[in-house]
């Protein structure tokens, strides 16, 4: 075994590891490495049927970035380099609330609406995931339904991601027309929309973003080893797509790009 496994299988083994709730389909685990203080996680693992998955948060204040969304970190950052100027978020579908977290603590003045249709996810996040007011005091979780809420909302919003699933596939109301409008009319002038397309092919997934392209001028596909991101820009300045391909080449693969032939306004 080599040296770098033995590590591992070391600090694997340090690891306390505690269960801190168990519910029907969900349990909350804090796994603490002494040594490794970077380490300390909370895990959301949740159980549907067959299928087998969960979240890891780690919830050091300095740990901002969060592993299992790297990617969708790094798409921010690629649109948004000086994320603290961020004013307004939208998250459909929280979960562990892995998104907002990052947002909070890389944007403390935004305002940030998180959209949860499960009671019980709200509950769990709100005890173990987003209970520090100090840092979640521009953070509101609210339990909607994403397609109701997009549709009645008024509000515009800088950046949205889009993480809505039944079970382990995408929810299928993301691709109808009426939800593809609905994105449409919430996002601003200027903003960045990230689609979370887990489960999709990459023929389906370039299918169903090349549907938006009717009313966002540029439109991409990127892949994070096999995980598919759909990447949604609305700006008046091509310079800004410009300066957001060339960030995002450098962590995340893109696989598609369709690009309008002159940004439109909305």
């Amino acid at each position: 075994m080599s040296l770098r496994k033995n590590i591992g299988v070391v600090l694997r083994k340090l690891n306390k590891v505690t269960l801190l709730e168990s519910f029907q389909a969900f349990d909350v685990i804090d796994c603490v490495n002494p040594l490794l203080h970077w380490r300390d996680t909370r895990k959301l693992i949740f159980q549907h049927g067959s299928t087998y998955v969960y979240s890891t948060i780690y919830l050091r204040k300095y740990r901002r970035d969060q592993p299992i969304y790297y990617a969708v970190h790094q798409l921010i950052h690629s649109y948004l380099p000086r994320l603290s100027r961020l004013e307004s978020a939208l998250v459909l579908g929280c979960a562990g609330c892995s998104i907002p977290r990052f947002l909070a603590l890389s944007a403390p003045k935004c305002k940030i609406t998180g959209i949860e249709y499960s009671e019980k996810m709200i509950e769990i996040a709100k005890k173990y995931f987003v209970n520090d007011p100090a840092i979640f005091r521009n953070f509101q979780l609210l339990h909607a339904d994403a397609f109701t809420y997009v549709h009645d909302v008024s509000a515009k919003y800088q950046l949205t991601y889009v993480d809505l699933f039944l079970a382990d596939k995408n929810h299928p109301q993301i691709f109808t027309d009426g939800f593809l409008r609905d994105l449409d009319s919430i996002t601003a002038k200027e903003s960045v929309t990230i689609i979370n397309l887990l489960n999709l092919s990459k023929a389906d997934a370039a299918r169903y973003l090349l549907r938006l392209t009717e009313t966002f001028p540029a439109v991409y596909l990127y892949n994070d080893r096999f995980h598919y991101y759909g990447v949604l820009i609305k700006t008046e300045n091509p310079a800004t797509l410009k300066r957001f391909e060339a960030r995002a080449a450098k962590s995340v693969r893109l696989e598609e790009r369709f690009i309008s032939p002159a940004p439109r306004t909305q």
